[in-house]
């Protein structure tokens, strides 16, 4: 009869999520995985298989959790105009926000091209196609409902978002000045106000 195990799997890939956001998948070691857990390493292994797939359940929980509750609202039917601003906005604030030098795991694992240049290609394009589906559901709605231009060029903008944020949260990960910060979500609200109707 096999032993019970005295862990919970989707706490584990919690945990592993915020160190190898503040540390960096290549800079955190089995043993720091081991320690931060309370577990040792047969049954990581044993779980997971090996750090890459641990890895990967923590990119996957990082998606599940932190990027639902930060981008989930620009998915919904109803989304429109107030979700876009109050994304953008939101993260304007980065530099003045403690923790915000994490900056963002999925576009960390791009810059670190970790566990593997592949994986990491992928889950950043992932991360991408997600916002830019996301900003294209809420400025589709806003135009339907008429709080946005009929001309309002939603493709370029649903495209240039996502890069803005994504630069954000590289400025964010190297703590560079607030005010620059600031003033890069504040050029993408007023690319949003210059089309807004209302």
């Amino acid at each position: 009869m096999g032993r019970k195990k005295s862990y919970d799997r989707r706490d584990i890939a919690a945990r592993a999520m915020r160190l190898f956001w503040e540390r960096g998948y290549h800079a955190t070691s089995t043993r720091n995985l081991t320690d931060a857990m309370g577990i040792n390493p047969y049954s990581l292994y044993a779980e997971f298989g090996s750090k890459e797939a641990l890895y990967a359940a923590a990119v996957a929980h990082y998606e599940d959790t932190v990027v639902e509750r930060h981008f989930g609202s620009l998915e919904t039917e109803d989304a429109s105009v107030e979700q876009v601003r109050a994304v953008l906005d939101f993260f304007g604030d980065n530099g003045r926000r403690e923790h915000s030098e994490l900056g963002c795991l999925l576009c960390n694992s791009g810059t670190e091209q970790a566990p593997t240049p592949a994986h990491s290609q992928a889950v950043t394009q992932r991360f991408i196609d997600r916002l830019t589906a996301a900003f294209r559901n809420a400025l589709t709605n806003a135009r339907l409902s008429g709080a946005l231009a009929s001309d309002a060029p939603i493709e370029d903008l649903a495209r240039s978002f996502p890069t803005v944020l994504v630069g954000i949260f590289v400025l964010s990960r190297a703590k560079v000045d607030a005010a620059v910060i600031r003033a890069a979500a504040d050029e993408a609200l007023r690319r949003l106000d210059a089309v807004t109707t209302a």
